[in-house]
């Protein structure tokens, strides 16, 4: 180690020389305390050993002097010294001296000491290595969060569709938003909007975003229903995310004159539906698992549809909201929300987001927040788009499948079977019906024809689970038994038209009892939803054949 000694006295310096050399040490000796910071500069030592009163300079300007020098660079100085008053002690520290030793010197303390200080020199030096690192580690993730964050806002650019019909709010807790709200108009002129909220937040969070809007905008483009889009991205972010992940999740469409609303919900909070006013009308449960939990054969593509009155508002948004917490910790919940849509607030929208901010108060927000209120009228693009309808079916077409009792023991084939016919031209804006319909027949036909079930265990809480607990038992025990699907497209004057037809091997059951069914049972509703989705239902006398007739008319 080199090690300066100042001292204006000859016989101290020989003796520190003779002791430091000793330990092998190199030593360099100046006469006052301008010298010493003379050589301190041309010779760069790792220790100092400082006289406090000398000629020319004294020892605590000599120290300021070096301290100056060495900015944030750490070099231990040591005062020797004969004062033993505690100001003057006191004093040695406060210029920036690290330790003092009184005369005369002993050399086991000395040597003590001087290893004492190498080794925090030596921490220091480790320390302002890791500092620099850190630096340039900082510096190359800040680089990069500007990088992934251009990417995203590029993948984002076209995010949310400028429109009259919509208002929301986006306001992320770190710098990548882990909630995404997404809108695109539809072939047909209406609008489809999507909300996610991924698990977390920050940049792990807004990874998903990537495969969630390229998905969304291809189908939006293809004018897929709700159904299959929901599908579609459950598919990209189940194969793309880690088991861990997953996205809580609406999608709706709105048709172009605002008179239907068919929506997919899973994981996310209550939609809230208002009249006009702002008096909630409906809360709707988002009663599906969020995308990316569930493999494609286990996924539930249900969708709801609603018909609201001109006016209407759907309001959908994350839990960022409801789990907006005080300084004492305590939630803002759903209850104190829903309260605001009671049709006494002019503005329920921009009122929520006030009493947000004022019920967190000075506390930093804890979760990503959006929302965005969807006003049921005519869809107002503010941008010109090509909303030219679908082009129509020109040929005629027909799908014949027969499933026999081991095909009737596997999932249902209906989601199969729209896939199918979906790809038919003028039938993917009608799929969300087509589904609804058919695996209403589908059910009628396995569990009243198939496999004989009655609908009237279904009247007591512990017949529904009977029925069920039976329709399992049937199904696994069948070995004989099927059911004839038969869809065909026929052609018309403006609209086609489809003739849905099944056919089961079962022994039939009372039409006339099951279409007369009461809207106070919480059954046999199935057989007058069918009648009103579709043109004409025809069952035959028996009850174990149906066909159906549905007009592929625009939707809007």
């Amino acid at each position: 180690m080199k090690i300066l000694v100042v001292d204006d006295t000859e016989a101290n310096r020989k003796l520190l020389c003779w002791i430091l050399e000793d330990d092998g040490h190199t030593v360099v000796e100046a006469v006052n305390g301008q010298e010493g910071v003379d050589l301190f500069q041309s010779e760069s030592p790792d220790l100092v050993l400082m006289d406090v009163m000398m000629p020319v300079m004294d020892g605590f300007d000599s120290t300021k002097a070096i301290r100056e020098i060495l900015g944030d660079t750490h070099i231990p100085i040591i005062f020797l010294t004969a004062l033993s008053d505690d100001a003057s002690l006191a004093k040695c520290l406060s210029v920036g001296g690290d330790d003092f030793l009184s005369k005369p010197i002993n050399e086991q303390v000395l040597q003590a000491k001087i290893n004492a200080h190498a080794r925090i020199r030596d921490l220091n030096e480790e320390l302002n290595k890791q500092k620099v690192e850190l630096e340039a580690l900082h510096a190359l993730t800040e680089r990069e969060h500007e990088i992934a964050k251009a990417v995203f806002e590029n993948a984002m650019g076209a995010s949310l569709q400028d429109c009259a019909n919509t208002r929301h709010y986006i306001s992320p807790a770190t710098t990548f938003n882990g909630d995404i709200l997404l809108s695109a108009p539809s072939p047909s002129g209406g609008l489809y909007v999507i909300l996610a909220d991924f698990t977390g937040h920050g940049l792990p969070a807004a990874i998903g975003a990537l495969p969630l809007s390229q998905t969304f905008y291809n189908c939006t483009v293809a004018g897929d229903s709700v159904s299959d889009i929901a599908r579609k991205l459950n598919t990209a972010l189940e194969g793309f995310l880690p088991d861990f992940m997953f996205a809580a999740a609406a999608v709706l469409e709105m048709n172009a004159d605002g008179t239907r609303v068919t929506f997919w919900a899973g994981g996310l909070p209550d939609i809230i539906i208002t009249d006009a006013n702002g008096s909630i009308k409906e809360s709707v449960i988002s009663s599906h698992m969020p995308l990316g939990v569930l493999d494609d054969k286990e996924f539930e593509r249900e969708v709801i549809i609603r018909h609201p009155e001109p006016g209407d508002k759907y309001y959908i948004y994350t839990d960022g909201i409801t789990e907006t917490e005080t300084p004492d910790g305590e939630m803002y919940g759903d209850e104190r929300m829903q309260a605001l849509f009671d049709g006494t607030q002019k503005d329920p929208f921009t009122k929520l987001l006030y009493d947000i901010k004022t019920f967190r108060g000075a506390l930093e927000q804890n979760d990503d927040i959006t929302i965005i209120e969807l006003t049921c009228s005519p869809v107002e693009l503010e941008t010109e788009h090509d909303t030219k309808p679908l082009a129509q079916g020109k040929l005629p077409w027909s799908l014949n499948m027969n499933l026999d009792a081991n095909a009737l023991n596997g999932s249902s084939p209906i989601s199969q079977i729209i896939d199918m016919i979906g790809s038919s031209p003028a039938i993917s804006e009608h799929k969300d019906y087509l589904h609804t319909i058919m695996s209403e027949l589908f059910s009628n036909a396995l569990e009243h024809g198939v496999l004989e079930l009655s609908s009237e265990l279904k009247e007591t809480e512990d017949g529904y689970l009977d029925y069920y607990q039976q329709r399992e038992d049937r199904l696994a025990a069948l070995t004989d038994g099927n059911i004839t699907i038969n869809v065909e497209f026929i052609l018309g004057d403006e609209y086609g038209k489809l003739k849905i037809n099944f056919n089961d091997s079962g022994k039939g059951f009372d039409v006339k009892n099951l279409k007369a069914s009461d809207d106070d049972n919480a059954f046999g509703r199935g057989a007058s939803l069918i009648d009103t989705l579709c043109d004409s239902v025809e069952y035959n006398e028996t009850g174990t054949a149906v066909t159906a007739y549905y007009t592929l008319r625009s939707t809007d």
